[in-house]
Formats: structure tokens, sequence, C-alpha cells
């Protein structure tokens, strides 16, 4: 065994398993909300559904933003921290700035936003309850989740992850509580379950910010150091990061209308589109685990000299996501025909429905995989947010949006029927990403662009 393969297994099991427990707690958050509030029925889920699109186009936003970790890692490998806390502020006021806006815009506009995906009243009074508790979680997440992003980028992850599973805990308890009304507490339905997430995201924050500043992590940064930016230095991460936050806003805007198309067709297939995507995050926890510990690996041997190292270590990585995704594939194949009946309160259409797409989620699985690690662990780390960003328009705005809204407002297909025309923004993504990762044109070095242009 060479000693490069040697350093990629090494490193590699370091920030795997906790990068995908620290998913598999992230994702959690979702699971329980979806299979606590699913025993309040369909219109419960479909509001959970319709508001989770709003924090899902912020997440998207957010993780262009975080798109600045690329220059932290870098940086962090070259041993220059006076560079990598300037890249850390100014993630961290970018962040703030962007979900401030979108709190005042969601504060401002709940039930038209709401009304865009469901017309049932019911559904949209469930979700103007929960996202006037939940704009709040917005706020407080986009400053943890910036020191969350900055400690996974230089390898420190494990911090992330005992603060999640703490916070998780929090939150299932807070939810069982809050939800049904146990322990003396009001039964508060869908805002106990937004309560749950406010308290343990407070929690979590309080925590991991806390715990960075008595250990005095690299990102501990002072409030004057916020302040000390200079123009140049901004111009050129924000020209690296803009293309992404242009990539990351279409697609979530992207998503955010297939849930509208889903919408049209009614509140069971609304809520049948949450349970899908809901689980589909879950049976790709591994895959983001082995993204991140990518983008983090390759980052740093992309700011050496050559990028062989890390061009070898894409080839790698690649290899893995394809078993993994064919694992995935047979666990879903056999699990589907059980799955729904974790709802036994929802309508036997959406169960029916949700089983059926369970099983197209498992024959494109490969894609789903392939394109997480290569758009996430191996683009980003070397900047090519420009490409991803005309993968984007092509992918979602061309190819697949005409096709899942001609399925639901033309030809009124079967929900799965309209599914399956959305699984076609990964195959086609898979498809044309391939070239792009064969060709190495991603393997930047970015430390060696900026520092050549200050």
């Amino acid at each position: 065994m060479s000693t490069l393969d040697l350093q990629f297994r090494i490193d590699m099991r370091k920030l795997v398993l906790p990068s995908v427990l620290q998913m598999l707690v992230g994702n959690s958050f979702s699971l329980i909300n979806t299979l606590m509030v699913g025993s309040l029925g369909d219109a419960a889920v479909a509001a959970i559904a319709a508001a989770g699109q709003i924090s899902f186009i912020l997440s998207m936003i957010l993780s262009a933003i975080f798109g600045i970790t690329a220059f932290i890692t870098q940086f962090y490998g070259k041993a220059d921290r006076m560079n990598m806390r300037k890249a850390f502020g100014l993630m961290l006021i970018s962040s703030v700035v962007i979900t401030l806006v979108v709190c005042a815009l969601v504060s401002g506009f709940k039930e038209p936003i709401l009304s865009l995906f469901m017309k049932d009243e019911v559904a949209v009074a469930y979700g103007v309850h929960y996202l006037s508790v939940i704009v709040f979680v917005y706020l407080i997440n986009s400053i943890k989740d910036v020191y969350g992003s900055a400690l996974g980028s230089i390898g420190q992850v494990k911090l992330t992850l005992v603060v999640g599973v703490i916070a998780m805990i929090v939150n299932v308890g807070l939810d069982y509580v809050l939800i049904y009304g146990k322990l003396g507490f009001p039964r508060y339905g869908i805002v106990g379950a937004a309560w749950a997430t406010l308290v343990s995201s407070m929690i979590g924050a309080i925590l991991l910010i806390g715990y960075v500043y008595w250990k005095k992590y690299e990102i501990n940064l002072k409030l004057r150091e916020l302040f000390s930016l200079d123009w140049p230095f901004i111009k050129k991460v924000y020209g690296t990061t803009l293309p992404l936050l242009f990539h990351e806003g279409m697609w979530s805007i992207g998503n955010m209308l297939y849930a509208v198309a889903f919408g049209h067709l009614g509140v069971a297939a609304l809520a049948t589109f949450q349970l899908a995507n809901t689980f589909q995050g879950y049976f790709m926890v591994g895959i983001f685990g082995f993204a991140y510990a990518a983008k983090v690996m390759i980052g740093q041997k992309l700011s050496l000299e050559s990028p062989d190292e890390a061009i070898v270590y894409a080839r790698k990585f690649t290899r893995i996501g394809l078993y993994a995704a064919l694992i995935a594939s047979v666990v879903i194949l056999l699990i589907s025909p059980f799955l729904y009946k974790l709802f036994p309160n929802l309508s036997t259409e959406v169960q029916s429905s949700f089983r059926n797409i369970m099983i197209i989620q498992a024959l494109v699985m490969v894609m789903f995989f392939l394109n997480n690690l290569w758009i996430v662990g191996m683009f980003r780390a070397g900047g090519d947010n420009l490409y991803t960003m005309n993968l984007i328009l092509i992918t979602t705005w061309v190819i697949t949006l005409p096709l899942v809204f001609a399925g639901a407002y033309w030809f009124r297909w079967p929900v799965e029927w309209v599914y399956l025309m959305f699984t076609l923004e990964e195959v086609s993504k898979a498809c044309i990403g391939f070239f792009r990762y064969r060709s190495n044109k991603w393997a930047r070095n970015l430390v060696r662009d900026l520092q050549e242009e200050l």
C-alpha cells in the first residue's frame, strides 16, 4: 500500500464516521417532526412540507455562503490563520444579513407564501402558526451553522456531533411533551413541534459557540475582527462564491416550484412529496458524510502546488460513492413495503403513493449519490461554482421543471408519475456532470489564485 493510499484511509476514517453521525442527527430533526406530526393527519404534514420549503430555500442560500469554507479549508491547509479568520468573519456577517432579510419577508407574508403550495384552509392555518415560531429558528441557526460549517471545514467534527446529539434529544423530548400535551402541558399540536425546534436550536447554539470560545478554537473571532475586512479580499472571495449563491438560489426556488406542482395535485400529493424528501435525505446520510470528507480532504490537497493527489482522492471517493449507492438502493427496496406503516394516521392514498415512490428512489439512488459527491465534495472544494450554476440552470429549469409542471397541471398524472419526472433532474445532472468530473477542470488552487491577485 502506497503512502498516499494509507493517508487517504486514515483521513477518511477520521472524518467520515463523525460526519455521517452528524448528518444522521441533523436529518433526524426533520424525520422526528414528520413522524410525530404525522399523527395529526394529512393537512398537518402538508403544512410542514409547505413551511419546510421556506426553510429549504434559506438553507440552500446559506449553503452557498458556506461555500466560503473552501477558502477556510485551503487557508487552514497552508497554515494561514489570519486569512482563515477573515474568511470566517465574512461568512458569518453574510449569513446573518441574508437571514434577517428572509425573516422579515416571511414574517410579513406568511399566509400568501403558504397559499402558493396549498389551497386547503386548515393546512394554511397550521402553517401560519408553525411559521410564526420557526422564523426565530432561522436566525439562531444562521449563526450556529456558520460555526459548525467552519469547524467541519478544518476537520473538527466531533464537537458539532456531540452538540447535535444533545439538541436532538431535547427536541424529541419536547416534541412528545408539547405536541401531545404530556407532563401537564397543553396539547399544542403542530405549534408544539415548532417550539420544540426553537428551544433545542437555542440550546445547541449556546453549547456550540460557548465551547468554541472556551477552548479557544481558531474561529473564536472577536467583534472587532468582523469589521476589519478589506475590499480586495471580499471581492475575490465573493467573486468565487456568488455563482454558488446564484446556483443554490435557483436550485432552491426550483425545488419550491416542485412543491407547488405537487401541491396542485392536492394535500395528499404534497404530504407524499414531504415524506419522500424526508426519507430520501435519511437514506443519503452516508453519502453526505463522504461528500463532506471529500471536500475537506480534497480541498487541503488542492492547496498544494500540484492537484495530482486531489484527483487521486476524487477517483477513490467516486468508487466509494458508487458502491454505497448500490447498497442503499437494495436496502430501500427491502424496507419500502414496510415504511408506510410508520404513518397509520395518514390516508390510504398517501401510504400507497409513498410506497411506490420509495421504489422509484431506489432505482435512481446512484445518481443522487454521485451528484452529491461530485458537486458538494469535489467541485466546491475547487471553487468550480460557475460550472455548477450552469449545470443547475440546464437540469432544473430547462429539463425537469417543465416536465413536472406539464405532468401536474396539464396531464394531471398520478403523483408517482410526476415524481418520476422530478427524478430526471438527478439523472440529467449525473450524465452531464460526469464529463466535468473526468476533465479535472474543477481542481483549482483557490489560495494561490487569491494571493496572486491581492
